[in-house]
């Protein structure tokens, strides 16, 4: 992983919610938060889980990955993302362990139709409810063991496999293990 702070999501959401002139009380109600917890979210006092965040962000219209400042552009439509500037979104309950972390390897914007990053899941981690949207995604185990739930069937899912769904089915993810597993993900169009 790499060694750069987290990005501040709450400020980035707060500023965006008042640049779209919604309310707090509007966003929590349509993302099915409340107003305190949406408050702590833009505060930075309180980390969204992967789910949550995503209801948010659809809410203001945008994904994920607009949270995150640009890679580094040279001189052709040639984009890099140096290690040391991954836009790096931890998520989850501190408490609880139930923690995935998202490192974004490839820049964001609208002119981008895919969005890449590793998703590195602490043990007995996970996403805490299915989502469902619009697209493709494609993984591959880097390290450990991740348990895909895909709309009713489970798929396990070790080190070197890979799989690709249609987002459009409901899922959601977890590492039922005693160590950390690590997954480079794909998804097109950028979700998240």
């Amino acid at each position: 992983m790499s060694d750069e702070m987290p990005v501040k999501v709450g400020v980035r959401l707060k500023h965006t919610r008042m640049l779209m002139g919604m309310s707090l009380k509007e966003v929590a109600s349509k993302a099915g938060v409340t107003e305190g917890y949406l408050s702590k979210v833009e505060n930075d006092v309180s980390q969204p889980s992967f789910a949550t965040l995503h209801r948010i962000v659809q809410v203001l219209g945008i994904n994920i990955s607009a949270l995150f400042a640009s890679a580094e552009k040279g001189d052709s439509n040639v984009y890099i993302v140096r290690k040391h500037q991954r836009g790096i979104l931890p998520t989850g309950h501190r408490r609880t362990g139930n923690r995935v972390t998202l490192e974004m390897l490839v820049p964001s914007g609208p002119e981008f139709l895919l969005q890449a990053s590793i998703h590195v899941i602490a043990p007995k981690g996970g996403s805490d409810e299915k989502i469902s949207h619009k697209g493709q995604e494609f993984g591959f185990v880097l390290e450990g063991r991740l348990k895909l739930l895909v709309e009713d069937s489970t798929h396990v899912v070790e080190t070197g496999d890979s799989f690709y769904f249609d987002s459009e089915l409901g899922h959601r993810y977890v590492n039922d293990t005693d160590v950390t597993t690590r997954v480079l993900w794909v998804n097109t169009p950028p979700t998240f």
